[in-house]
């Protein structure tokens, strides 16, 4: 009984986001993260948003290198929690918000988006961030692209399986 309990838990957790259309949960290695932080050079000033947030991970990565702040999008209530659990150290400074980030403004002090994304949603990602431009103030929005390219966009660098692009 308690096995199917705790399959259930599992089930829920990765596979929300496959239900509401996105991404199912697939824990990324903190040594991948600490090279996307590297890629992205995010450090003091930059405001990292993470589309697709997960555990939190990425935002934890952001803020220990010194990132102003942290903000993640996630559509899965049960990881939404986990990473509000995982985060609360950082106080104000990282926040996660629930729902679906195709459906809100991003902060208009972002200077670097994380993205760990299957095929069909980055399909959409150049539309989303257009949209979003006139109200993003930096000059170059760096996007960091984990596992997989933006397709229609050319990348400036690449490390260990990452794409970086400017937008």
């Amino acid at each position: 009984m308690t096995g199917m309990i705790i399959g259930g838990v599992i089930v829920a957790v990765i596979g929300i986001g496959v239900l509401t259309g996105g991404a199912p949960f697939v824990p990324t290695r903190k040594k991948w993260i600490a090279d996307a932080m590297k890629l992205a050079k995010v450090g003091p000033g930059d405001v990292l948003v993470d589309l697709g947030s997960g555990d939190g991970t990425a935002l934890t990565a952001a803020l220990e290198r010194g990132a102003q702040r942290a903000i993640g999008y996630e559509i899965n209530p049960l990881l939404v929690i986990w990473s509000r659990l995982r985060l609360r150290r950082f106080g104000k400074r990282a926040a996660i918000k629930t729902g679906d980030f195709f459906r809100a403004n991003l902060p208009a002090d972002t200077t670097v988006i994380y993205l760990f994304q299957v095929e069909k949603v980055l399909k959409k990602i150049p539309d989303l961030i257009e949209k979003q431009r006139a109200n993003i103030k930096t000059k170059k929005l760096r996007v960091v692209s984990f596992g997989a390219e933006i397709p229609g966009r050319k990348f400036v660098r690449e490390l260990g399986g990452m794409s970086l692009y400017e937008f």
